[in-house]
């Protein structure tokens, strides 16, 4: 009898520790890889203002010529633009896709 109610018990305790292991996954597909897109362009986007910041204090410090100082400064503006037009597009993305839920989403489909 013993030997019963501890196999029972042992079942019980095994399917509890399984349980989740088991369950549907409940993240849409493709939403972390947005997510660390998302996470890799903010980076990008700080370096970028970053070397504005470096650029201006160079240009400050008389260690560039005006010349170079303003090329480099638009393409680096340039570059900011287009990141900052990357973020908002893939935030919009993201947060249209929150709004659809999670149920309403066809798997492999993509929602555009």
């Amino acid at each position: 009898m013993a030997v019963v109610v501890f196999l029972a018990l042992a079942l019980g305790l095994g399917f509890w520790i399984l349980r989740p292991l088991m369950a549907a996954e409940r993240f849409q597909e493709g939403e972390h890889a947005a997510a660390a897109e998302l996470s890799d362009l903010w980076i990008v986007r700080d370096v970028t203002y970053d070397t504005l910041r470096d650029l201006e204090f160079d240009f400050r410090m008389g260690k560039m010529a005006e010349k170079d100082y303003l090329e480099l400064k638009g393409r680096y503006q340039g570059e900011a633009a287009d990141i900052l037009q990357q973020i908002e597009m893939l935030e919009e993305r993201l947060q249209k896709e929150k709004r659809l839920g999670d149920g309403r989403r066809v798997p492999g489909k993509d929602p555009r």
